[in-house]
Parts: structure tokens; sequence; C-alpha cells
């Protein structure tokens, strides 16, 4: 009995696993002029306001538009076989969650999504983007905040102060 109970003591003590995330940054992404690291993009500016314009090129639901590109990127270690970092986004009004061949969500303001994550270590790179459009009127900022978890490790957390432009 004294085993047993031995045995039960260890398998509770074992402590809980995460994927050890470092060097995260989030920002403005330069998705066109790559890095001598990056192949697909790369936070450029580090930052957490994002002023959208017209500059950048994205396709959205198979149309191309005018956007301004955000992200976030890091390194990983200890994710093990078929890792998977399960994420939240939401926002501060309504928003359309979609990518380039489809609109997932429309007027929603959360949205769920997995990170999976190639081989036990390695970089990780998320472009995201803001269609650009005008508002009428005074200010119309949007606040969008991510959580992504490992289990129920929190392993990042960003956050995006997103102002549109406006027609006036």
């Amino acid at each position: 009995m004294r085993l047993i109970f031995a045995v039960l003591l260890l398998v509770l003590a074992q402590p809980t696993w995460a994927v050890e995330i470092s060097n995260f940054r989030s920002g403005l992404a330069c998705t066109n002029s790559g890095s001598k690291t990056a192949k697909s993009g790369w936070i450029c500016q580090p930052t957490e306001d994002v002023l959208v314009t017209d500059q950048g090129s994205c396709v959205y639901d198979g149309k191309t538009q005018s956007c301004t590109w955000v992200g976030f990127e890091f390194d990983y270690a200890n994710a093990g076989a078929d890792a998977k970092l399960q994420c939240l986004q939401e926002s501060s009004a309504p928003t359309a969650f979609g990518n380039p061949e489809e609109v997932i969500s429309q007027s929603v303001r959360s949205q769920d999504f997995e990170i999976p994550l190639k081989g036990d270590s390695g970089h990780f790179f998320n472009p995201q983007y803001f269609i650009f459009m005008t508002t009428q009127g005074g200010r119309s900022d949007l606040v969008v905040r991510g959580t992504c978890r490992s289990g129920s490790t929190v392993v990042f957390r960003y956050r995006f102060n997103v102002r549109f432009p406006s027609a006036s």
C-alpha cells in the first residue's frame, strides 16, 4: 500500500509540460524585404501601435486589397511531436476574421486559432494584416489582444492598438 501511495505522489508531483518561448516580438511586419534569417518575413518594427495605411498589398477572401502588415514571431524549444499552441484573439469591436481564401467569421469579437509547431525547436513567424478602410468623423481605434497557451500555461500575449484613418 505504501508503494502505491509513493508512486501516486511521484506521478502527481511531475511538472506540467509547456513549450518554451523566447525572443517573442510583435508589431509591424516586413514581408517583402526578407532578412538574412527570415524566409517569409519578420517583425521589423516592434510596437503595439498600428496606424493603418494603404501602403501594403494583401489577398483577403480571394481579392487583392490595400492593407497594413503586422504579426508576431518567436523561437521555441521543447515542443515535442505535433505540438500546437492554442490561441485566442479578441477585439474591442466586432471584426471580420479571414485569410487569403475566405472569410472565416464576420461581426465577431473573438476568434480561436492554433499554431502548429514543426519539430522540437525552431522559429515561427505569423503574419497578419488589417485591411485599409477609412472611418467617418473622429477617431476609430480598435484594440486587439491575443493570448496563446501550451496546455494550461500562457506562453505569450500580444496587443495591437489599431487606428484607421478618418475620411474627413
